[in-house]
């Protein structure tokens, strides 16, 4: 009998976690490009700035550089994703 119990606890507490709702997030998520390029080999630092400039017009300001493209100092490329 207490070990019928034990388990109907058990399974009951399982149940619970288990088919309670995950909170809703009223975040929004969206990734950016930058693209840069110069002839002085600053084209990474364009290329954030260009991403910085999208996120910013769009109304994101908490972002991470998830991904660089560095083809060479005078060309590259960044990827931000950006939550509000």
């Amino acid at each position: 009998m207490r070990k019928t119990l034990l388990a109907l606890l058990g399974a009951t507490a399982m149940m619970g976690t288990i088919a309670t709702p995950a909170s809703a997030s009223t975040q929004e998520t969206r990734e950016f490009a930058g693209h840069g390029s110069s002839d002085f080999g600053l084209a990474l630092f364009y290329a954030r700035q260009d991403a910085r400039a999208q996120a910013n017009r769009a109304g994101f300001t908490d972002c991470e550089e998830y991904f660089k493209l560095v083809i060479s100092p005078y060309d590259a490329t960044v990827f931000w994703r950006c939550i509000r």
